[in-house]
């Protein structure tokens, strides 16, 4: 891999554009705007106040900036400097703040959950959604037709509306109560089909619905204490992965709308099988004078590290990540009370196939967004952790700045390269 030099950036605001062109991120209330390819600085924007918030338009051309405690929103245009759209909330408050379809208007959610409001930067016109159930999650778009599906509560109830996203044409098309006594979120299939539905996490509850409101799949347990904690469409929309508190994953397939597997996060492995199981161990270079990580392919009998329990709120047990791969022949998942090891399965053989167990514990995991057999993982610190399928294994490759701790990365959308954040700055990493 070649890596850039370090950047600065501020709380991990760094975005490739959509037509992978331009990389934007901010410096306190500056946005910066540079080439993908160079990470030349193309234009340089200034805000009023500090920015937590940047986002791409649909169509690269549009990027807004956002200081959400002040209300104050900020979009720019990168090819006409001059042009420039201010918007202040007001005492509504701001929350969050989205893209419509189109990347002629923006989604506004106030606080405390009382309302959506949509800018159209073309007529200054707004129009408004009321009772939003969340400003962060329970709301998805799809694309073609360009609809936009919300979690609402009404009157002490769980309701999902189906609206027309057109800038020109907001309008609700479809409402349906949701059999839940508190929906926690919703997920839209990747085809656009189907959305599945889920309760609050002492209610282990899966709902299926169709985009008219037709139920075709409700799943419940009774008897097993927490319910679910991750959900993942397959990229087919055929399977839906469902991590849940007793640290296993079900998985759902679009026939029936029941479970036709669980996978099990086993605290101890007596015959791996197929199973590849790769620890990640210190060792002292004579050619580098120091230690360095490297993976050992391990056999045998194997006790999984663990963390113990502890009876609180928001307990770390579960299945907190799972995910899909690029063509949906594998997923990936990390349990919570076991968070110095990423699990991996084989999707049509239904078996695991590789265990990942790092020296600390697992920040986050991402799957390359075109190369279905290459995932990386970060764990806080200098290295860049990869697995690239059952024949190439693991890789090791310390990002060459001093004092540069991996916190997070982001794939270009087209897998060439990534960009790599820790607290205060951030390179790029080019693969040969």
């Amino acid at each position: 891999m070649n890596f850039t030099v370090p950047y600065k950036q501020s709380s991990n605001l760094c975005r490739f554009s959509p037509d992978l062109k331009y990389v934007a991120t901010a410096i306190e209330n500056i946005i910066i705007i540079r080439n993908a390819e160079t990470l030349k600085v193309s234009r340089e924007f200034k805000h009023s106040t500090s920015i937590q918030c940047i986002e791409w338009s649909p169509n690269s051309s549009l990027i807004l900036a956002a200081n959400l405690t002040k209300g104050d929103i900020m979009i720019r245009d990168i090819y006409d400097p001059t042009w420039k759209k201010l918007i202040k909330e007001g005492p509504a408050g701001l929350l969050n703040v989205k893209w419509n379809l189109d990347g002629k208007s923006i989604m506004c959610f106030s606080d405390f959950e009382l309302r959506i409001t949509i800018w159209s930067l073309i007529t200054n016109n707004g129009y408004y959604i009321q009772d939003p159930k969340y400003h962060n999650k329970g709301f998805c778009f799809r694309e073609d037709p360009p609809w936009f599906i919300l979690a609402e509560r009404r009157e002490c109830k769980d309701f999902i509306g189906v609206y027309k996203c057109d800038t020109d044409d907001w309008r609700l098309l479809n409402v349906f109560q949701v059999d839940t006594v508190d929906l926690d979120n919703i997920a839209l299939s990747p085809n656009g089909h189907y959305i599945v539905a889920w309760d609050n996490c002492i209610w282990y509850k899966i709902l299926i619905y169709t985009l008219d409101g037709q139920c075709l799949g409700n799943f419940s347990i009774d008897d097993e204490g927490l319910g679910v904690k991750s959900v993942a469409w397959s990229p087919s929309s055929k399977l839906v992965a469902v991590g849940s508190y007793d640290q296993k994953i079900r998985l759902f397939n679009n026939y029936t709308w029941s479970p036709i597997i669980e996978f099990i996060h086993a605290s101890r492995i007596k015959n791996p099988n197929q199973l590849k199981i790769w620890r990640e161990v210190n060792e002292f270079s004579k050619e580098y004078g120091r230690n360095i990580s490297k993976y050992d392919l391990v056999d045998g009998p194997l006790e999984v590290p663990s963390i113990l329990i502890e009876a609180k709120p928001s307990p770390k047990l579960g299945v907190g990540y799972c995910k899909f791969n690029s063509n949906g022949h594998f997923i990936a998942a990390r349990n919570d009370n076991m968070p110095n090891c990423l699990w991996i399965w084989n999707i049509p053989h239904l078996i695991p196939v590789a265990l990942i167990i790092q020296l600390s514990p697992i920040k986050h995991f991402y799957w390359n967004p075109i190369g279905p057999d290459q995932l990386l993982i970060c764990c806080g610190n200098e290295y860049l952790y990869f697995w690239c399928g059952q024949e190439l294994g693991t890789e090791i490759i310390e990002v060459p700045i001093a004092n540069f701790e991996v916190h997070n990365v982001r794939w270009r959308p087209d897998g060439k390269s990534l960009l790599i954040m820790d607290k205060a700055f951030f390179c790029a990493a080019f693969f040969l």
